[in-house]
């Protein structure tokens, strides 16, 4: 599973467009969305686990109310960091426990 120091979030305001991108992005694909957030920035790489995971909350949040993205899009493409899955519930729809 991938972790917040090594993905992108990526994703565009009002839409269901949202994904992890692998980071360094060498091939552009960041470049196809208006927003980037998460391993592309040096105060996220200075983060611990548990920083990292409050961090992606938060941001789950801003996509949701502030940049209003579809939240299962949102929830999708959260499910591919190890952050996002271990602040989750069992029982949350995706979640897999090894």
């Amino acid at each position: 599973m991938q972790n917040a120091l090594n993905m992108m979030l990526c994703w565009d305001p009002g839409t269901d467009n949202v994904a992890l991108v692998p980071w360094p992005d060498t091939t552009g694909k960041s470049d196809r969305y208006l927003m980037t957030g998460l391993a592309c920035y040096t105060h996220i790489q200075n983060m611990d686990f548990e920083q990292r995971k409050k961090q992606i909350f938060i941001d789950a949040m801003h996509l949701i109310v502030r940049d209003r993205c579809d939240p299962a899009s949102v929830h999708a493409a959260l499910l591919g960091l190890e952050e996002y899955c271990d602040g989750c519930a069992d029982d949350m729809p995706g979640i897999k426990r090894e």
